[in-house]
């Protein structure tokens, strides 16, 4: 071999050793992006997880079964475990999901979506589990408009509506508390006071009245109220004892069936109290946050509703 032919092999190897490390060091940086965007999904979906945020699946080609919803109770190395707020069916198994969630940051509630795969169905009518393949992206999600149903009148065990003073603050023990101007409990004859309608940031509630003259609270826009909502999770024997705040925000006569006027409000505070504690312990609501109690309740009722429609 020749020196020239010798130069000409020591170039080519050269070339070859630098094609090589430029490579591996591409891979090596394209391994370490991927982790670190893996870990940021992870730390995402664990905000979510401990927020107990509701996940919303649009299942692809199942438009029948559009509408699941459930929380996240495991995250596994390859996969996310749903738990499922009704029936779904094994023949999801293998079809494509978009999945909406929410997160709240510390600069305020963030919505995301991501693309997957339903691998397993299991459990029965009551309960399902389905796990998700784990998402390799996760996208800034445009957010959904909160659910509104109507609450079935044997769901609703008590209701209750104050009167608020704005120059006093937000009582923080049940004792303070007095009697309420309007009431209402399951078995009563006169409904002074019923849920029109409810969403994870307000409510409506329907008052009888011939006129809207007829004001049994100061109903006047940007007025507050005190409520107490009891209410009875679908299926379960459980009640959830529900304290808020709401502004009124609009007001309007409602003639069929009856005459009656209906108080658009929305959640500024609210607090579950537990069984048996005085103490409450208030959280702040907006129109971006909603309440997350009420959230899922909401979206049990409209999922059975839609069951028993559809």
């Amino acid at each position: 071999m020749t020196g020239t032919e010798l130069l000409i092999v020591v170039g080519l190897l050269l070339v070859a050793l630098c094609v090589t490390l430029v490579v591996v060091k591409g891979r090596v940086q394209s391994i370490r992006h991927e982790a670190k965007r893996a870990g940021m999904i992870r730390s995402m979906l664990e905000t979510a997880q401990g927020q107990n945020e509701i996940f919303d699946l649009n299942v692809e080609e199942r438009h029948s079964h559009k509408g699941l919803a459930g929380t996240l109770t495991k995250i596994l190395p390859a996969t996310l475990e749903l738990e499922i707020l009704s029936y779904a069916s094994r023949e999801l198994e293998g079809t494509k999901a978009e999945v909406y969630f929410r997160a709240m940051l510390p600069e305020g509630p963030a919505f995301f979506k991501f693309q997957s795969t339903i691998q397993q169905v299991k459990g029965s009518y009551e309960k399902s589990y389905i796990l998700l393949s784990m998402p390799k992206e996760i996208d800034a999600g445009q957010k959904r408009h909160f659910i509104r149903v109507k609450p079935p009148k044997d769901l609703v065990r008590v209701i209750g509506v104050w009167e608020m003073d704005p120059a006093k603050p937000i009582p923080r023990n049940t004792c303070e508390i007095g009697r309420p101007l309007l009431h209402y409990k399951a078995g009563m004859e006169n409904e002074l006071v019923q849920v029109a309608d409810i969403s994870a940031t307000g409510m409506a509630l329907r008052f009888p009245a011939e006129s809207v003259e007829d004001k049994p609270v100061d109903l006047d826009k940007g007025s507050q109220l005190l409520c107490l909502i009891i209410y009875q999770v679908n299926k379960e024997d459980r009640v959830v004892t529900f304290w808020c705040t709401c502004d009124v925000l609009n007001i309007r006569m409602q003639k069929e069936p009856v005459p009656a006027l209906v108080l658009g409000t929305e959640f500024s505070n609210w607090a579950v109290l537990e069984q048996g504690k005085c103490d409450i312990n208030w959280f702040h609501s907006t129109p971006k946050s909603g309440v997350s109690p009420i959230t899922q309740w909401v979206m049990q009722m409209d999922i059975q509703q839609r069951k028993l429609t559809g």
